[in-house]
């Protein structure tokens, strides 16, 4: 069937305003979350939309195990009478929290399918590097795990933030921000859409081409083809097909496109970072000799207004804050260059543009928790531990400890690869240098986190560096109280109730959803040996520290790890924080504290 006719050369379409809001769509429900399904025949479709499932149900979003034969069966003839197109609408606090969780849950898989296939080549092919980044994609795909795979999503795809960040392009398939794997359009085909014209949902910007501008608000996007790999300029001419034709119709219909970025990144395992910046319209569509003489598809796309702040932009910031810092300038509303003074790797700065609020400044700091000398850790002492001269192995007596689950604790580059109940590291009379790669904790914070006052929770901590997933973070930190010498063992309220106590029998289990691939793989769930918790709380009303200003959140990014170094006694782990997805620069530390 031949395509639709391109536009003459040179055309430019007719754009609705910029500045204008999203058009409403018809018959809303606002007491219902719910998926509207519209025909893009105009931008304020004409005929009644239909409803799906609200996403209080969402059971094909959820990656909850393989799908069963009847709805493969069901998902095989939706996919074969086409899928819906969606706009997701009206979405309650509920319901976006409810939406993040399934995000949340199908990174985490991602990373523990990617982490697993790694392991496996390094032990079989001696280090030879795999894209374990599309066998995780894959079998997550196999397992009906992609989500949003039966419906075409135009706008924002619910449970993704703008700044969200990710190392692999295979991620934002696998959340439906982004439907095309390798192509830098992604589009909705012209059989799906009423009046038989592809539309486009998304694009990758990479900055790739020779006549792409971006000012960050504004945005000139060079079509697809015409240009060899790894150079800039155009060797032969772009055509208007394919995602160049969905981009012309998206301008032409006013249909709103996500927009991901693409930056260098020397910290990223793919050595590139994508981030999430919002929706922006495509206002103008030309076509016509570009700047290396080639016929180019050019397309203008203008932010929406009223969103978050560019996810790209905050990275700026966060790097002018840390030439800042470094060269000890104080920037306006920064109460204080270092509430550690000197006690952290990095300062620790205080903001606060709300109001007069310089509270943190009447505590103590304390880098970690003075645990009390017990006659267990007495005995524990005369005993030496690992007597490993250099970098410890399979063969370390304190990774042993650790063998229960499913291999080493931590890569070579620090990142715990699986959440258990207590992590063994390598303690002080062991034989191994601090550099050892079961110390990870004990080296201190890899990160800058800053201390600012929010409307939202009060005081919060952000991070200024991005943070891998499985990255160590900070510990908690305080006066150590212990339950053998409190009266009665009477329950303690925790910090975040108001209260200057904080219970670490109160966090929720969060760890075991970090490297848990059961989804996949239900057979290789690993038993972890029996650990009896924490026999203390933290006491913060006089020491604190900055992970005491972590805030609360049912869906978090970090989670508390118990560790226990070398002989110490084990009524008294330490409680560490480490990241559960990649965080972006200036984006909020969230703990699950348990609260009701």
């Amino acid at each position: 069937m031949a395509s639709p006719p391109p536009p003459p050369p040179r055309l430019l379409t007719p754009k609705p305003d910029p500045d204008a809001p999203l058009p409403p769509l018809p018959y809303p429900d606002p007491n219902l979350a719910q998926s509207i399904l519209f025909s893009a025949q105009s931008p304020q479709p004409q005929a009644p939309p239909l409803h799906i499932q609200p996403p209080a149900s969402a059971s094909a979003e959820a990656p909850s195990g393989a799908a069963t034969s009847n709805e493969k069966k069901k998902k095989k003839r939706a996919r074969a009478s086409g899928p819906e197109m969606v706009r997701i609408t009206n979405l309650s606090i509920a319901d976006h929290l409810h939406y993040r969780s399934l995000v949340r849950r199908a990174r985490l898989t991602f990373e523990a399918l990617r982490a697993i296939y790694q392991r496996q080549d390094l032990a079989t092919a001696g280090g030879i590097r795999n894209r374990f980044d599309l066998r995780a994609s894959s079998k997550m795909l196999s397992k009906g795990l992609w989500m949003h795979r039966d419906i075409r999503t135009v706008g924002s795809i619910p449970g993704l933030l703008v700044g969200d960040s990710f190392f692999y392009r295979a991620e934002l398939c696998i959340l439906g921000l982004h439907t095309a794997p390798q192509a830098g359009i992604g589009y909705i085909p012209a059989s799906i859409v009423d009046q038989g014209h592809p539309v486009a949902t998304s694009i990758v910007s990479s900055g790739g081409y020779l006549d792409d501008e971006d000012s960050g608000d504004v945005l000139v996007y060079s079509g697809s083809g015409g240009r060899l790999r790894n150079r800039l300029d155009h060797s032969a001419d772009q055509t208007l097909q394919r995602g160049n034709l969905a981009l012309h119709y998206s301008c032409h219909y006013g249909i709103e496109v996500r927009v991901i970025r693409g930056h260098a990144c020397d910290h990223s395992p793919s050595s590139k970072v994508y981030v999430y910046d919002g929706l922006y319209r495509v206002v103008t569509s030309t076509f016509g000799p570009g700047k290396s003489g080639r016929d180019v598809c050019k397309f203008k796309l203008v932010r929406i207004p009223g969103q978050d702040d560019l996810g790209s932009k905050a990275w700026h910031t966060a790097a002018e804050l840390k030439d800042a810092l470094d060269s000890k300038i104080r920037p306006p509303k920064y109460i204080s260059l270092d509430i550690a003074k000197g006690k952290e790797p990095f300062r620790v700065p205080l903001y606060n543009k709300l109001d007069d609020d310089r509270s943190p400044l009447f505590y103590d700091y304390i880098a970690c928790p003075d645990f009390p000398t017990t006659q267990q850790l007495l005995k524990r002492q005369t005993q030496r531990g690992c007597h490993c001269a250099e970098l410890c192995g399979s063969r370390c007596s304190c990774e042993r400890k650790n063998r229960g689950a499913d291999g080493p604790v931590y890569t070579s580059d620090g990142i715990l690869l699986r959440g258990r109940p207590v992590v063994y590291e390598c303690g002080p009379l062991c034989g191994c240098p601090m550099t050892c790669p079961n110390r990870v904790t004990q080296q201190g914070m890899k990160h800058r986190l800053e201390v600012f006052r929010s409307k939202e929770t009060g005081w919060g901590v952000r991070t200024l560096d991005l943070i891998h997933p499985g990255a160590f973070i900070c510990e908690y930190a305080g006066d150590v109280l212990s339950l053998d010498s409190h009266s009665g063992d009477a329950p303690l309220p925790p910090m975040e109730d108001g209260s200057s106590i904080i219970d670490p029998t109160k966090f929720p289990e969060r760890w075991r959803e970090w490297g848990d691939a059961s989804v996949v793989y239900p057979d290789k769930v690993p038993h972890f040996p029996l650990f009896a918790g924490a026999r203390y709380r933290l006491d913060v009303s006089q020491r604190r520290n900055v992970a005491c200003y972590i805030s609360h959140s049912c869906s978090p990014n970090v989670f508390l790890q118990y560790v226990i170094r070398g002989n110490e006694d084990e009524s008294y782990p330490h409680m560490m924080v480490f990241a559960m997805e990649t965080i972006p620069p200036m984006r909020d530390l969230s703990i699950d504290y348990g609260l009701d």
